[in-house]
């Protein structure tokens, strides 16, 4: 009886960590703190800071936007961006050379969040080129200023699903790849800067 017991409490500790582990979806892959989010339960409040350093927790200081801000601004900066360029989001690839003519697919809503020590905010992307064959994953940078979210820098995260780079305790790493590509040209992450 004993010995079934262990092997029940073993069992138990491994499914729970098993779902711990497909909980962080992919790790590393984002920077920053997660926004906070509206409350299902009461429409229009934000979820209250759970542990010390989220948030604004003395008087004066400035309190982290909410996720729903954050996505309002990306938005808002590529509905500008697109308008400006016939339906468009134009960016450069420096790991190609090539100028890229892209389609929103979406926002990724669960995937914005507040970058601590470059006082910035963060959002994910997914747009498609022009023709429809290729995929690319964006990531935005954003600083508030005078109530408005802007966009002080953008880079190509992933083409087809392929990361170029993943992020460190909010630093971003370049992917080790085995293709000609990076090796000719290692590390080019040039950032498309904004002002």
């Amino acid at each position: 009886m004993r010995r079934f017991m262990n092997i029940l409490l073993a069992f138990t500790i491994a499914v729970c960590f098993s779902v711990a582990a497909l909980a962080a979806e992919h790790p590393g892959e984002h920077p920053g703190t997660p926004a906070k989010t509206e409350h299902k339960e009461h429409p229009g409040t934000i979820h209250e800071a759970e542990h010390p350093g989220e948030g604004a927790e003395h008087p004066g200081e400035k309190a982290m936007l909410s996720a729903e801000d954050i996505i309002r601004g990306i938005k808002e900066h590529i509905n500008s961006v697109t308008k400006a360029n016939a339906g468009y989001f134009l960016i450069s690839d420096p790991s190609e050379g090539k100028d890229l003519r892209l389609k929103l697919i979406k926002v990724h809503e669960d995937k914005v969040s507040f970058i601590k020590k470059e006082d910035a905010y963060f959002a994910c992307t997914d747009f498609v080129t022009a023709d429809g064959k290729t995929k690319y994953d964006l990531d935005f940078w954003m600083k508030e200023k005078a109530g408005k979210l802007n966009v002080y820098q953008t880079k190509i995260h992933k083409k087809d699903g392929n990361p170029r780079f993943t992020y460190k305790d909010d630093e971003m790493v370049p992917v080790e790849s085995e293709s000609n590509e990076h090796k000719e040209h290692p590390g080019q992450m040039a950032p498309e800067e904004h002002t």
